[in-house]
């Protein structure tokens, strides 16, 4: 569990830096949701890896320090979005 989530925080970490805020995040967080669903009952990798992967606390604080328009976009896009790509990967993994 530990060397998951260790893998997990270093990828999120790398991916992050490649994009601007708050896209970065976004895109985090948009593939962790969309593995979660695709691996659905991994404890070790969904929790570990997935579960370092993705950050909720790093999505508040960017929206935050956005301006309130973009700060609105930012979070209720990335709801949507990400109940979209987990419902894709749990698709994907019975379609499978």
């Amino acid at each position: 569990m530990a060397l998951a989530g260790g893998a997990g925080a270093v990828t999120r970490f790398v991916i992050s830096r490649l994009f601007a805020v708050p896209f970065g995040t976004l895109l985090v967080n948009l593939t962790g949701a969309f593995v979660l669903g695709l691996i659905s009952g991994n404890f070790i990798f969904g929790t570990g890896f997935i579960g370092a992967y993705t950050t909720f606390s790093t999505w508040m604080l960017e929206s935050h320090q956005l301006p309130r328009r973009a700060a609105l976009l930012n979070l209720v896009g990335s709801l949507v979005l990400g109940l979209a790509a987990a419902q894709l990967g749990v698709e994907v993994r019975l379609a499978g």
